[in-house]
């Protein structure tokens, strides 16, 4: 396995929760909700999300962190068998995956049953669209990035990898 992790903490404030944590817990004026801008009311309990910066952001960093990533690990993404990134919002990822030259088909995405589902989307698209395909010798290329502004890149092999089937309730 390799990995590559950075963060930007000047970004905090492009997702954040600003009250109901250590730093500031829940008051009874965490509840209230305040107009922002016209038409936007949130409480200060609700996430936060400046979709611009989030956006710039990840098809900025993440494609530049990738591409770092092949240069200290000698690959590039014929390497890889698969792609399988955080699935946020469908025109960032495949802003990234066209950056880095993926093919379509190395790129699995479960955004549209799923929608958002943060930390769990890579281990869930794994499972809802590659569970069938991946019992032999795999060579995987993940990718998360989000809140804090965070990112990373991970590359593992697997072989034998058993998925078990989604449950929904």
């Amino acid at each position: 396995m390799h990995f590559s992790n950075q963060s930007d903490g000047s970004g905090y404030e492009a997702i954040i929760v600003r009250e109901g944590g250590m730093r500031k817990p829940f008051t009874v004026d965490s509840f209230t909700m305040v107009e922002k801008e016209k038409g936007i009311s949130r409480a200060s309990r609700n996430l936060e999300l400046n979709g611009m910066a989030v956006f710039n952001f990840s098809v900025t960093e993440v494609p530049k962190n990738i591409t770092e990533f092949f240069s200290l690990t000698g690959t590039n993404p014929d390497y890889y068998d698969y792609f399988v990134m955080h699935q946020a919002n469908l025109l960032m990822n495949e802003t990234i995956r066209k950056k880095l030259k993926f093919p379509p088909e190395k790129v699995p995405y479960s955004i549209s049953k799923y929608g958002n589902t943060s930390s769990a989307s890579i281990p869930l698209t794994i499972i809802s669209e590659l569970r069938e395909k991946v019992s032999g010798n795999v060579s995987w290329l993940l990718s998360g990035f989000g809140v804090g502004l965070s990112w990373a890149t991970v590359s593992l092999k697997t072989t034998g990898l058993v998925c078990p089937e989604i449950i929904e309730i």
